[in-house]
Parts: C-alpha cells; structure tokens; sequence
C-alpha cells in the first residue's frame, strides 16, 4: 500500500509540475503569441460601459483612465442601480474633469436578471449608440492604448475579446494574499491563451451588441450568475470565438480583509464548478500545495525523507512563481512568502466548500449556482414583499 501511494504521488508531482513549467513558458510568451494573431486594423466606434456600485480603493483611478484612451471615436456610459451613492459622486468627479468626452451617466433598474451586474448593464446596452460595446468593471484600470488592442483581437470569426486581469496596488496582507491569488490565476489565463483557449472573463470584455442580439440578448443570459460565461457561450453557439487579448488589464486591490477574499473565492468556486465541470474538479493539479504533498510520498522512490520532498517542492515552486513575477512586472514583496501560502489554504479550502453547497450568496441575494436561480431569486423577492 506504501508503495502505491509513493506512485500515485509520483504521477501527481510529475504531472504538476509538467502543467506549472508548461503555464510559466506560455506566460511569458503570451503577448507575442496573441499579437500575432490580433490581425483587425479597423478602429470603428465604440460605446464604453463602466458598470459601478461601491466606492473602493483605486475607483477614481479607474474611472479616470476611460477618459484618457489613445482612440479615435468612443462615447463612455456609468451604470448604477442608484440614483446617490459615494461611487456615482466619485464618477461625476471624474467626468466633470473631461468635458470633451462624450459621456452619459445612466440608471439601470432591471431586476430581470439574476446576476445584479446584468441588471446593471441592462440600460446602457440598450441605450449605447455604436454596435460594439466594451464592458469593464469598476475596479480595472486601463492603459491608454488598451481599447485599440482590443479592437486589434477581434479578428475573423471572433465574437468576444476579454483581458486577463492582474492584481496591482494591495493595501493590506489580505489584499496581497488576493494579489497572488489573482496572478497565479492570470499565469494560468495567459497559458490558455497561448494554447488558443479561450472563455468568459468578465473583468473587461469586447463583443458586438448585434451578435448578443443574435445569441438571444441579455433574455437568454438572465438566468446566469456568471454573466461572462453566458456571452461567451452564447456567442460560441453562433461560431464565434472567445480570445484573451495580448495586453492585460490592471485590477486595483487595495485594503482587503481576509472575510472578504474568502466570501469572494467561496462564491466564484460554487460557480466556476457550476459552469466548468470538466476542469474544475482538475484545479488542485495546479496548486503547489498539493503538489508538495504528493513530492512528500513519492520522495521514498527517490532515496529521500518525506520533508524533503514537501520542502523541496514547495520552495522550488515559490522561486520559480517569484521570477515569473518579476520577469511579469508583477506584486513582488517581502510579504510574498507568506501571501504565497495564505494564497494555497485561502483557494484550496474555497475549492473544498464548493463541494458542499450549491448555495452562492451575492449582494443580498441568496442564489443556486446550478439552475441560475430563478427559484430562489424569485422567492427572495416575495420575502421582501
């Protein structure tokens, strides 16, 4: 039985570590790759959509770098679901500063959906002037050339250009315990670019108003909580591609708090094992934690101690993550030790409750990740009434 595990583990770490070398030498080529296939050198018209609801770390900063895009003609729309709010006050500030930019700040009050980021862009789709739209959330900043590059992806046959999302600026250790979550994350994003895999990330996304028509509009994506992956799949029903451009957006992090991330991974995990049943049961092959522990019974086999192996293992993997992310320009800070391992208890205990509930608690909504929740959403509002 001994001798079993020390294979079983063998095949484990062999395997681990093949898909982490292969996932560093894709990151790290990904921008070449994806420009070269970022054929597209038409610049039509686009209507920008900066959904917002709180006022966090970063937002003005955001905010302000749709103002600043290095493109010929876009008009910019600020959905809320209220009328006051410290966000929208921030985002007029914001506006005020840029006159000459054509931008409307409009309510969105649907309730259609179940996803309340849905309802919110509700308005301004219906509402924006040109045909393709490209969405961002309120805490991605922008490079001044970021609209161009995507609109240089969306190339023959491709229906939605998204943007790996990289953790900039955290503010406290959890934010940086989210930081290294995110950019392991992004490392793996990067590599299924390169392997010309692509889906919903909903960080920031550009796609055609009359393809979602054609897909059945935001009706046929109402019962989804992950808005990201009901257009990508929608759109993968017309033929049309999913591709992750060759230039990351900046996700600001700020303060945090360990409840926080947690709450935040916990519901992204019930939903990504709703959604990606395949690969989501195969994300702990790419944990250095587990890989450690499967280091530590296969170590034996080689003539060396248990503690070895797991040590061995997981420092390895921690240096190599470290010069990834300063090749990268990425978060690097005497803290990274630390964050690196908050990073595999904090992913690895969202990924084990995932198995106990299909249950996802967003806003004050109470959601089931399986059925989109129509049930549960529709019994939420008769509570309320």
């Amino acid at each position: 039985m001994a001798s079993f595990f020390s294979y079983a583990g063998a095949v484990w770490w062999c395997l681990a570590l093949a898909l982490f070398c292969l996932s560093l030498c894709c990151g790290l080529v990904q921008p070449l790759v994806q420009k070269r296939r970022a054929t597209n050198a038409k610049l039509p018209p686009v209507s920008v959509i900066a959904p917002i609801k709180l006022l966090e770390s970063g937002f003005e900063t955001a905010q302000e770098s749709m103002f600043l895009q290095d493109y010929p003609d876009y008009e910019i729309l600020i959905s809320a679901a209220e009328s006051q709010s410290p966000a929208l006050d921030a985002a007029r500030r914001v506006a005020g500063g840029y006159p000459w930019r054509c931008c409307r700040i409009l309510r969105s009050e649907a309730a259609a959906a179940v996803s309340p980021k849905l309802n919110n862009l509700t308005a301004p789709l219906a509402q924006a002037r040109h045909d393709f739209v490209f969405i961002k959330d309120s805490n991605m900043t922008l490079e001044r050339d970021t609209l161009a590059a995507f609109m240089q992806n969306f190339a023959r046959g491709v229906g939605l250009v998204v943007a790996v999302p990289v953790a900039v600026r955290p503010e406290s250790f959890a934010g940086r315990i989210e930081a290294f979550l995110l950019n392991g994350h992004a490392r793996l994003l990067l590599s299924a670019s390169v392997l010309g895999i692509g889906f919903g990330v909903g960080k920031a996304m550009l796609f055609r108003r009359s393809d979602l028509a054609r897909a059945g509009g935001i009706e046929a994506m109402s019962h989804m909580l992950a808005e990201d992956t009901a257009i990508s799949t929608g759109l993968a029903r017309l033929g049309l591609r999913t591709v992750f451009a060759h230039r990351t957006v900046a996700q600001e992090i700020g303060a945090r708090s360990l409840r926080e991330i947690y709450q935040r991974q916990a519901r992204w995990s019930v939903i990504r094992r709703a959604n990606e049943r395949f690969s989501f049961p195969l994300e702990p092959l790419g944990s250095p934690l587990p890989a450690a522990l499967a280091g530590a019974l296969a170590a034996p086999l080689m003539g060396t101690p248990a503690w070895w192996g797991f040590c061995a293992t997981l420092f390895g993997w921690f240096c190599a993550e470290m010069a990834f992310a300063i090749l990268k320009g990425w978060e690097v800070s005497p803290w990274s030790p630390l964050a690196f391992l908050g990073r595999e208890i904090l992913s690895l205990s969202a990924w084990l409750h995932a198995w106990t509930t299909h249950d996802v608690v967003w806003g004050k909504g109470r959601f089931d990740a399986r059925k989109g929740a129509r049930e549960a959403a529709r019994a939420s509002r008769e509570d309320a009434d």
